[in-house]
């Protein structure tokens, strides 16, 4: 049982009842918490091995297909999830990290005597980031093709299209998160605020479907979710630029906004 509640096992068979009652037709109690899918999983198995052993006769007899097609497995739902995800993390943090210790540092406030426009100061940042995300998007896709064998069915323009305008989105939304703060210390908690709801709602590790309908026009909107959906609609279902740019100019609002708010509160000092 402590094994049970650790999760360190996923079922407790226990022969005849374990209620303290004694019943003829209690052969075996299951114990199990049925919110996790292993268990769930482990009770069914469980359950027909010990059921056909006492001798039961099936009505049919089914015949069972293997699924191990590129598509369709998890792998191919992971990897366009922790693309998703790295352009999230590097945006936010490798952005607004930076320009947080830059103004602990006095850096920016240096900048003040140059006739360079606040506009301009920013936009540097995510001219570097749209150099440098091609070389963070190849190993990814690279590891995933000759490992997984997860490969690119829709156009790969359309893939380094989107990437790229979730990318600079990411980045934009970094710029603003810092664009008054002290220290990183300060922007470090309101990145973990903005990040961790994408994180756990935007589909990364399972579908976002699997969310209370009350909350899914919230996640719907977010533009990690965008993000994930139009990855994985270009990489698994072969979807083409008209198809997902929907998704592609909803993370470009959500950029274009945060960058004319980052102009507009960004201080020198």
């Amino acid at each position: 049982n402590a094994q049970l509640r650790t999760g360190k096992v996923s079922l407790v068979v226990i022969p005849g009842a374990d209620d303290g009652v004694e019943r003829a037709d209690a052969d075996y109690t299951y114990r199990f918490d049925p919110t996790r899918p292993e268990s769930r999983l482990a009770r069914s198995v469980t359950d027909d091995i010990l059921q056909r052993g006492h001798g039961r006769k099936d009505a049919y007899t089914p015949v069972a297909k293997i699924v191990t097609e590129p598509g369709s497995r998890y792998i191919d739902f992971l990897i366009p999830g922790l693309i998703g995800l790295g352009l999230m993390s590097t945006g936010l943090w490798g952005i607004g990290f930076t320009l947080a210790e830059m103004r602990t540092k006095k850096l920016i406030k240096r900048l003040t005597a140059t006739p360079m426009r606040r506009s301009d100061f920013l936009f540097s940042f995510l001219l570097v980031r749209a150099v440098l995300l091609p070389f963070e998007l190849a190993p990814l896709l690279l590891f995933a093709r000759f490992v997984f064998d997860v490969g690119v069915r829709g156009s790969i323009f359309t893939l380094i299209l989107t990437a790229l305008v979730g990318g600079l989105t990411f980045a934009v939304m970094g710029l603003l998160l810092a664009c008054r703060s002290e220290n990183p210390q300060i922007v470090s908690g309101l990145i973990n605020v903005v990040s961790f709801p994408m994180y756990l709602c935007s589909g990364v590790f399972f579908s976002s479907s699997r969310f209370p309908d009350a909350i899914q026009p919230v996640i719907r909107y977010m533009p990690l979710t965008a993000l994930n959906d139009a990855l994985r609609a270009t990489m698994i279902d072969g979807a083409s630029l008209s198809d997902v740019a929907p998704k592609i100019v909803m993370i470009s609002v959500w950029g274009v906004v945060s960058f004319v708010l980052a102009v507009r509160f960004f201080k020198w000092r």
